[in-house]
């Protein structure tokens, strides 16, 4: 069934179309099609207003729900709940006992510190098991320690049936299943420190993460290849190969064969001029 904002919208847009139609009439333009229309739209717009009158008379039937409790509130309505048709045991200095850690609203074992307020609203101070935090707390938020743990006591293992004597009922025998009692799934006894443990903190997101892999990869494959050679290194290996096209020393030797060219001339040791011997000659 439509809800009540989809049958006005519908409604409003029946109207409209109504109006439209009886405009066109009043301009002198009226024919069969208008007239039908019109009494559709009529019929239509009707209708829409039944169902809108009866979905308004059922909502107003339905009684509101009560508010919730907000605040403190809601946690002395919740500590009552909690209460309801059980005592409330006087723990001492020293008693071990459950309390809700004021972070996750759990039960986690405690240890009572202190003990101050009254006798009929007391308020203890407890340390968690395990850990250093103390915290103040109503008599609603701690209760006996051996509560949790008949809760969680571990159940009893099944004693399996003798297995009965197989029936033959021609093709067909029937027989009790046999269980393996050293199979079953066996629990540790309750201990003193049983209860609810915190989780372990998920592990953080380094940020850049994706940026030290790729810099890790490429050092490692820097490493595996080596250093890259440099081009004047290229060179100077590719200049002590032999030239194909040296300049030959015998006259009807060709060019472009392996060991055809000419090797390179050496430069003229240059010396100083000695004037002595030219006066020698001259006398």
């Amino acid at each position: 069934m439509p809800s009540l904002a989809a049958l006005q919208a519908e409604l409003a847009e029946a109207q409209e179309n109504l109006d439209t139609c009886i405009e066109t009439i009043k301009l002198g333009m009226e024919d069969e099609e208008t007239v039908a229309m019109k009494d559709q739209f009529a019929e239509e717009v009707a209708s829409l207003k039944t169902q809108i009158a009866a979905k308004k008379a059922t909502a107003a039937d339905v009684p509101p729900p009560p508010p919730p409790p907000s605040g403190d509130n809601a946690l002395e309505h919740s500590a009552a709940h909690e209460t309801t048709d059980t005592t409330r045991a006087d723990f001492k200095v020293g008693d071990h006992v459950q309390a809700k850690y004021s972070a996750d609203k759990q039960w986690y074992p405690a240890t009572v510190v202190s003990k101050t307020g009254s006798s009929a609203d007391p308020v203890y101070t407890v340390s968690f098991t395990g850990y250093n935090e103390k915290e103040n707390k109503r008599k609603f938020e701690v209760r006996p320690a051996d509560k949790k743990r008949k809760a969680e006591a571990p159940p009893d293992v099944p004693v399996p049936p003798k297995p009965s004597s197989p029936v033959r009922n021609g093709n067909v025998i029937s027989a009790a299943a046999s269980i393996d009692a050293s199979l079953v799934q066996k629990k540790e006894p309750s201990k003193v420190s049983d209860g609810p443990t915190r989780m372990a903190p998920a592990p953080k997101k380094l940020k850049g993460n994706k940026q030290l892999e790729k810099s890790k990869s490429s050092w490692k494959d820097w490493q595996s290849a080596g250093p890259k050679k440099s081009a004047g290194a290229a060179a100077l290996k590719k200049m002590g190969k032999e030239s194909q096209f040296r300049t030959p020393d015998l006259p009807n030797a060709k060019v472009g064969f392996t060991g055809s060219g000419k090797p390179m001339s050496k430069d003229v040791a240059r010396t100083r001029f000695n004037y002595s011997a030219d006066d020698a000659a001259e006398d």
